[in-house]
């Protein structure tokens, strides 16, 4: 049974085990730029806020990494259909065949270490690679919680 600690076990595990995916594959990119590439193909154009809001960065920061996605080829900007005063980043050709790349990198890096894994610690991690998946597309566009801090153990209730 999980502890009280499990959401935050599970998040720092994520957490570690994408950063020492990302070494291991060494795709020689941010994992930002590969994330919002991802995005955008698994989504469809994006415009730069939901880029900023999915990636959970200011508006310019999300520019600059739209900038620079675009300089080396992998996305472009067209403009919003629904607001002339919006653009949408959308993948190129040549953003899906990187993004291909990365992804085969991401397995040459990380294969060897879940072959070392018996069979029931993988079948084990594939369900629970969907269930994330699950929890992601069900979660992901929501908005944050408006406090994730619980409540001091020692505050009185209003009023007393």
């Amino acid at each position: 049974m999980p502890t009280d600690d499990f959401p935050q076990d599970l998040t720092l595990a994520c957490s570690r085990f994408v950063r020492l995916a990302a070494r291991r594959a060494d795709v020689g990119v941010s994992s930002v730029s590969w994330r919002v590439v991802s995005t955008i193909e698994q989504r469809g154009p994006l415009r730069l806020s939901e880029i900023a809001e999915r990636e959970r960065v200011t508006r310019p920061t999300a520019t600059t990494v739209a900038k620079r996605l675009e300089e080396e080829g992998l996305v472009f900007r067209t403009p919003d259909p629904a607001d002339s005063r919006s653009v949408l980043v959308d993948i190129t050709p040549a953003g899906r065949e990187k993004l291909a790349d990365w992804r085969g990198r991401m397995n040459h890096g990380v294969g060897p270490i879940l072959d070392e894994l018996g069979d029931d610690d993988r079948r084990t991690l594939a369900q629970a690679a969907e269930i994330l998946a699950r929890i992601v597309e069900t979660h992901d566009s929501a908005p944050p919680a408006a406090d994730p801090s619980p409540p001091a153990a020692d505050s009185a209730p209003p009023g007393t």
